[in-house]
């Protein structure tokens, strides 16, 4: 059986060249740039957000929020968020009681202390964008 060692041998190389220090640069580089490509898009969104009054009421237990502020990455600095978890820091649970929250996270879009529009649950960028009127 020699041609065991043989493959381990050609396995083992093949995992070693991938960890050299040259491609793992190479990789963290192009991985990078493509997150950071992004980064102004999502920026741009999340500031126009902002601009135009929508809140995301969300909980720091609730997957779909961690996800939608993962979907913002750097960029959800920008987006005005209230917390919903009564066990929370900071929760505004009073709020999210008289805005009738049932789920998050939930964006709501308010002029003068009108409520104009509800979003309901994670939200893709395309829809966020196209819901709000914001050119990413």
């Amino acid at each position: 059986m020699k041609i065991f060692p043989t493959l381990l041998l050609v396995l083992c190389s093949c995992v070693l060249a991938g960890c050299s220090d040259t491609d793992s640069t190479a990789t963290g580089t192009a991985t990078s740039n493509a997150q950071d490509s992004s980064l102004p898009e999502k920026t741009r969104l999340a500031t126009c957000l902002n601009e135009k009054g929508w809140v995301m009421y969300g909980s720091s237990t609730c997957s779909a929020c961690l996800a939608q502020r993962k979907m913002f990455g750097e960029a959800f600095v920008h987006i005005r968020e209230i917390e919903c978890n009564p066990h929370a820091p900071d929760s505004e649970v009073d709020l999210c009681i008289a805005k009738k929250i049932r789920r998050t996270p939930t964006w709501i879009l308010e002029r003068d202390g009108q409520e104009i529009m509800r979003l309901q649950d994670y939200q893709l960028m395309e829809t966020l964008s196209k819901e709000s009127g914001c050119d990413p």
